[in-house]
């Protein structure tokens, strides 16, 4: 808990650390990263659109519910991943 401090202490002052930026910088970009890959409304756009093309015959009964499943772990994982606090995140990954 000091690190975290004396780094927000730091950073307050305009003291840049090189090494301490750069793990900032991954954790932005862990952050954005676990958005985008479970943003439950794009899974929920996608499981529509599957439903869409398998109503039009566009695709088979097999590719669709290959699909919806697929879409559907996601969200599962979507929803747990959102839901858990940050520490907890790459937990539910694995």
């Amino acid at each position: 808990m000091p690190f975290i401090i004396d780094d927000l202490f730091l950073r307050m002052l305009g003291i840049s650390i090189p090494p301490f930026d750069m793990l900032w910088l991954m954790e932005q970009i862990r952050d954005y990263a676990y958005t985008e890959m479970y943003d439950t409304e794009k899974i929920n756009s996608q499981l529509k659109e599957n439903r869409l093309l398998y109503e039009f015959d566009e695709i088979t009964k097999e590719e669709y519910e290959k699909r919806n499943e697929k879409l559907n772990h996601k969200l599962k994982m979507a929803n747990h991943v959102n839901h858990a606090n940050m520490r907890d995140r790459v937990n539910a990954l694995r």
